[in-house]
């Protein structure tokens, strides 16, 4: 085969692979619908005790199912602490969800935006995830509120406390009020790093105008998508205030992210 036909090949494989990958995409998402309405209510109804267990393994499956599906290739250093507890991280993508829900049970905490995506905010709604609107009192005291309650029921619950995703190059401001359920229950925070590489480096992020479908089937023609993902130490309520935990774990995840010699020429 001559170079010219070889390099015709190459996308002629890749959108194939985009297809397959969105046949794929769309089987798992019948099977999530199918698992959520039909199977966590039936054990519900058997065992209400162990329906959150259930669902929580439920969704753990279905996002590794994803993570095959898009071939994610994820390097993990440390592990989620145990349950219960917040876990608060750098946020690129809304495939960050994905590769964290794929190592544990979490309870995510999302913006209300996400809701309203079709399918994906059902099964969001559904498994658990708490939605937040931004820049609206009463919905952050009435979220804060629900994250204390789950927190204290047990659950690990999952945040991005940036309130916005970025490139990934930089850690926006971390929002320190979205600490304050920690505080309340009592509850350690870990801090978790995460970043892409390869050619997802520049396809992974989520920002802007994007919009979901769109991004999905751009990342569907990558042929691996590589992420690096970083629990830091947890930390205990009792020695921070909300602000200095926000602080601290911000400066965890920087500390992973960027070079010690970039940090120090942006101090300067």
């Amino acid at each position: 085969m001559s170079a010219t036909s070889s390099e015709r090949a190459i996308p002629i494989m890749r959108r194939f692979q985009q297809y397959l990958r969105a046949f794929l995409i769309g089987l798992a998402f019948l099977v999530g619908l199918w698992a959520i309405t039909i199977l966590v209510p039936a054990v519900g109804l058997l065992s209400p005790q162990i329906m959150d267990r259930v669902r929580g393994r439920v969704a753990v499956y279905w996002y590794r199912s994803l993570a095959r599906i898009l071939n994610l290739r994820i390097r993990r250093i440390g592990q989620v602490m145990e349950m219960p507890g917040l876990v608060v991280g750098n946020h690129v993508s809304w495939l960050d969800i994905v590769v964290l829900g794929a190592q544990a049970p979490f309870d995510f905490i999302a913006k209300q935006e996400v809701a309203e995506w079709p399918v994906v905010g059902y099964l969001g709604r559904r498994a658990g995830t708490l939605f937040l609107r931004r820049g609206d009192p009463e919905s952050t005291h009435e979220a804060a509120e629900e994250m204390v309650w789950r927190l204290r029921r047990g659950r690990r619950l999952m945040l991005f406390p940036e309130g916005t995703s970025s490139s990934g190059e930089e850690v926006l401001k971390f929002h320190a009020r979205l600490f304050q359920p920690a505080l309340l229950a009592q509850v350690p925070v870990q801090a978790v790093a995460i970043r892409y590489g390869g050619e997802a480096r520049n396809l992974a992020p989520f920002i802007g105008d994007d919009d979901f479908l769109p991004h999905l089937w751009r990342l569907m023609a990558l042929r691996t998508i590589e992420v690096d993902l970083v629990f830091c130490p947890r930390l205990d309520p009792g020695k921070f205030n909300r602000s200095t935990l926000a602080q601290h774990t911000r400066s965890q995840i920087e500390a992973v992210l960027i070079p010690r010699n970039q940090s120090r020429r942006r101090i300067a």
